[in-house]
Protein backbone atom coordinates (compact mmCIF):
# COMPACT_ATOMS: atom_id res chain seq x y z
CA UNK A 1 0.00 0.00 0.00
CA UNK A 2 1.47 3.52 -1.07
CA UNK A 3 1.00 6.24 1.47
CA UNK A 4 1.27 10.30 1.77
CA UNK A 5 4.28 11.40 3.06
CA UNK A 6 2.29 13.83 5.03
CA UNK A 7 -0.89 12.69 6.22
CA UNK A 8 -0.21 9.07 6.11
CA UNK A 9 -3.68 8.49 3.87
CA UNK A 10 -3.28 5.00 1.76
CA UNK A 11 -3.27 4.79 -1.62
CA UNK A 12 -3.59 1.33 -3.93
CA UNK A 13 -1.83 3.11 -6.73
CA UNK A 14 0.56 5.78 -7.34
CA UNK A 15 -0.86 8.19 -9.37
CA UNK A 16 -3.64 8.20 -6.68
CA UNK A 17 -0.81 9.74 -4.01
CA UNK A 18 0.14 11.68 -7.05
CA UNK A 19 -2.85 13.40 -7.31
CA UNK A 20 -3.31 13.83 -3.59
CA UNK A 21 0.11 14.71 -2.72
CA UNK A 22 0.09 18.54 -4.07
CA UNK A 23 -3.39 19.45 -2.11
CA UNK A 24 -2.36 17.80 1.06
CA UNK A 25 -3.82 19.95 3.95
CA UNK A 26 -0.53 19.15 5.83
CA UNK A 27 2.02 19.41 3.40
CA UNK A 28 3.67 22.74 4.08
CA UNK A 29 4.10 23.12 0.33
CA UNK A 30 0.92 22.25 -0.46
CA UNK A 31 -0.98 24.43 -3.99
CA UNK A 32 -4.17 25.72 -4.04
CA UNK A 33 -6.92 23.61 -5.45
CA UNK A 34 -8.42 25.98 -8.12
CA UNK A 35 -11.64 26.94 -8.03
CA UNK A 36 -14.65 26.03 -10.22
CA UNK A 37 -15.57 28.97 -12.29
CA UNK A 38 -19.43 28.76 -10.91
CA UNK A 39 -17.76 28.93 -7.01
CA UNK A 40 -19.17 32.02 -5.21
CA UNK A 41 -22.08 32.91 -7.75
CA UNK A 42 -24.52 35.49 -7.15
CA UNK A 43 -27.19 35.02 -5.36
CA UNK A 44 -30.03 34.32 -7.36
CA UNK A 45 -28.19 33.23 -10.44
CA UNK A 46 -30.92 30.29 -11.63
CA UNK A 47 -29.55 26.72 -11.92
CA UNK A 48 -28.44 25.19 -15.01
CA UNK A 49 -31.01 22.36 -14.77
CA UNK A 50 -33.83 24.59 -13.18
CA UNK A 51 -37.23 23.33 -14.80
CA UNK A 52 -35.59 20.64 -17.22
CA UNK A 53 -36.27 16.82 -16.87
CA UNK A 54 -34.55 13.90 -18.40
CA UNK A 55 -37.24 14.65 -21.65
CA UNK A 56 -35.63 17.99 -22.36
CA UNK A 57 -31.83 17.19 -21.29
CA UNK A 58 -29.51 14.03 -22.81
CA UNK A 59 -27.24 14.55 -19.85
CA UNK A 60 -30.28 14.12 -17.32
CA UNK A 61 -31.68 11.65 -19.13
CA UNK A 62 -28.28 9.70 -19.13
CA UNK A 63 -28.04 10.09 -15.25
CA UNK A 64 -31.60 8.55 -14.96
CA UNK A 65 -30.66 5.57 -17.09
CA UNK A 66 -27.77 4.73 -15.07
CA UNK A 67 -30.05 5.41 -12.04
CA UNK A 68 -32.57 2.71 -12.87
CA UNK A 69 -29.52 0.35 -13.76
CA UNK A 70 -28.96 0.18 -9.74
CA UNK A 71 -32.25 0.07 -8.35
CA UNK A 72 -35.05 -2.12 -9.44
CA UNK A 73 -37.76 -2.52 -7.02
CA UNK A 74 -36.04 -0.14 -4.40
CA UNK A 75 -33.33 -2.37 -4.46
CA UNK A 76 -29.81 -2.14 -4.64
CA UNK A 77 -28.90 -4.67 -7.75
CA UNK A 78 -25.70 -2.96 -9.31
CA UNK A 79 -23.46 0.32 -9.45
CA UNK A 80 -21.00 2.00 -11.35
CA UNK A 81 -18.31 0.68 -9.54
CA UNK A 82 -19.56 -3.13 -9.08
CA UNK A 83 -21.79 -4.71 -11.71
CA UNK A 84 -23.64 -7.02 -9.70
CA UNK A 85 -25.07 -7.26 -5.92
CA UNK A 86 -21.88 -9.31 -4.72
CA UNK A 87 -19.48 -7.18 -5.74
CA UNK A 88 -21.11 -4.24 -4.17
CA UNK A 89 -21.02 -6.09 -1.27
CA UNK A 90 -17.89 -7.22 -1.10
CA UNK A 91 -16.77 -3.51 -1.31
CA UNK A 92 -18.73 -2.24 1.42
CA UNK A 93 -17.48 -4.96 3.44
CA UNK A 94 -13.91 -4.15 2.39
CA UNK A 95 -14.29 -0.15 3.06
CA UNK A 96 -16.36 -1.39 6.62
CA UNK A 97 -12.99 -2.86 7.58
CA UNK A 98 -10.61 -0.48 6.05
CA UNK A 99 -12.51 1.90 8.39
CA UNK A 100 -12.29 -0.50 11.12
CA UNK A 101 -8.27 -0.75 11.03
CA UNK A 102 -8.13 2.80 11.05
CA UNK A 103 -10.78 3.65 14.06
CA UNK A 104 -8.69 5.91 16.34
CA UNK A 105 -5.24 7.03 16.34
CA UNK A 106 -3.17 10.51 15.88
CA UNK A 107 -3.91 11.84 12.38
CA UNK A 108 -2.63 15.07 11.07
CA UNK A 109 -4.54 17.79 10.77
CA UNK A 110 -7.64 16.42 12.65
CA UNK A 111 -7.91 18.66 15.43
CA UNK A 112 -10.34 22.03 15.74
CA UNK A 113 -7.85 24.64 16.51
CA UNK A 114 -4.83 26.20 14.03
CA UNK A 115 -2.55 23.48 12.46
CA UNK A 116 0.57 23.80 11.27
CA UNK A 117 4.40 22.82 11.57
CA UNK A 118 6.78 24.18 13.85
CA UNK A 119 10.46 22.94 13.69
CA UNK A 120 9.63 19.14 13.04
CA UNK A 121 6.05 19.39 15.03
CA UNK A 122 3.24 19.09 13.52
CA UNK A 123 0.35 21.00 15.73
CA UNK A 124 -2.82 20.37 16.12
CA UNK A 125 -4.11 23.78 17.45
CA UNK A 126 -2.50 27.03 19.08
CA UNK A 127 -2.34 25.53 21.97
CA UNK A 128 -0.43 22.59 21.12
CA UNK A 129 1.93 24.54 19.36
CA UNK A 130 2.62 27.14 22.53
CA UNK A 131 3.25 23.87 24.49
CA UNK A 132 5.79 22.58 21.88
CA UNK A 133 7.31 26.51 21.56
CA UNK A 134 7.49 26.36 26.04
CA UNK A 135 9.25 23.05 26.07
CA UNK A 136 11.75 23.45 22.80
CA UNK A 137 12.68 26.89 24.63
CA UNK A 138 13.03 25.49 28.38
CA UNK A 139 14.90 22.41 26.92
CA UNK A 140 12.35 19.96 27.98
CA UNK A 141 12.45 17.06 25.88
CA UNK A 142 9.51 16.66 24.37
CA UNK A 143 8.11 14.34 21.04
CA UNK A 144 5.54 13.18 19.67
CA UNK A 145 3.52 9.85 21.16
CA UNK A 146 3.01 7.39 18.73
CA UNK A 147 1.95 4.76 20.76
CA UNK A 148 -1.95 3.78 20.45
CA UNK A 149 -4.57 3.41 23.67
CA UNK A 150 -7.94 1.69 23.67
CA UNK A 151 -11.11 3.07 26.01
CA UNK A 152 -15.14 1.62 25.21
CA UNK A 153 -17.59 4.18 24.69
CA UNK A 154 -21.07 3.04 24.10
CA UNK A 155 -19.90 -0.92 24.29
CA UNK A 156 -18.01 0.08 21.42
CA UNK A 157 -14.09 -0.34 21.58
CA UNK A 158 -11.93 2.41 19.76
CA UNK A 159 -8.86 3.71 19.82
CA UNK A 160 -6.59 7.01 20.18
CA UNK A 161 -3.16 8.39 20.61
CA UNK A 162 -2.10 11.03 23.14
CA UNK A 163 -0.23 14.34 22.11
CA UNK A 164 3.40 14.15 23.42
CA UNK A 165 5.62 12.05 25.59
CA UNK A 166 7.83 14.69 27.89
CA UNK A 167 9.92 13.84 29.96
CA UNK A 168 9.10 10.28 29.92
CA UNK A 169 5.59 11.16 30.44
CA UNK A 170 2.61 11.04 28.16
CA UNK A 171 1.12 14.22 27.77
CA UNK A 172 -2.55 15.29 26.28
CA UNK A 173 -3.73 18.77 25.51
CA UNK A 174 -7.22 18.86 25.72
CA UNK A 175 -9.27 22.02 25.81
CA UNK A 176 -13.12 20.53 26.68
CA UNK A 177 -14.21 17.84 28.30
CA UNK A 178 -16.90 15.19 26.48
CA UNK A 179 -18.52 11.92 27.69
CA UNK A 180 -16.55 10.20 25.46
CA UNK A 181 -13.40 12.00 26.46
CA UNK A 182 -13.97 11.21 30.36
CA UNK A 183 -14.35 7.57 28.61
CA UNK A 184 -10.98 7.56 27.49
CA UNK A 185 -9.30 8.95 30.67
CA UNK A 186 -11.05 6.41 33.01
CA UNK A 187 -9.17 3.66 30.91
CA UNK A 188 -5.93 5.62 30.39
CA UNK A 189 -5.39 7.27 33.72
CA UNK A 190 -1.66 7.52 33.20
CA UNK A 191 -2.00 10.07 30.74
CA UNK A 192 -1.65 13.03 32.04
CA UNK A 193 -4.03 16.26 31.02
CA UNK A 194 -3.28 20.00 30.63
CA UNK A 195 -6.35 21.99 30.08
CA UNK A 196 -6.79 25.55 29.60
CA UNK A 197 -5.62 26.49 33.43
CA UNK A 198 -2.82 24.27 33.42
CA UNK A 199 -1.56 25.97 30.48
CA UNK A 200 -2.21 29.47 30.83
CA UNK A 201 1.76 30.19 32.39
CA UNK A 202 2.40 28.46 29.12
CA UNK A 203 0.70 30.64 27.12
CA UNK A 204 1.07 33.69 28.60
CA UNK A 205 4.91 32.86 28.42
CA UNK A 206 4.94 32.40 24.48
CA UNK A 207 2.28 35.35 24.20
CA UNK A 208 5.01 37.72 26.17
CA UNK A 209 7.75 37.02 23.77
CA UNK A 210 6.01 36.32 20.46
CA UNK A 211 2.59 38.47 21.08
CA UNK A 212 -1.08 37.07 20.29
CA UNK A 213 -0.33 36.32 16.71
CA UNK A 214 2.25 33.47 17.92
CA UNK A 215 0.58 30.82 15.17
CA UNK A 216 2.31 33.12 12.65
CA UNK A 217 5.48 31.29 13.43
CA UNK A 218 4.03 28.34 11.82
CA UNK A 219 6.72 27.31 8.61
Amino acid sequence: MITCEFCNREFSNVGGRGSHVPYCKVNPNRTQRPKSPNAHAKKGKIPWNKGITKHDDKRLAMCGEKLSLRYQNGELIATGRASTPEKELLRIEKITTKAKLNNGGYRQGSGRGKKGWYKGFFCDSSWELAYVIYCLEHNIDIKRNTEKRTYTYKDRIKNYIPDFIVEGEIIEIKGYKSEEWLAKLSANPDVKVLYEKDLQPILDYVIMRYSKKFIELYE
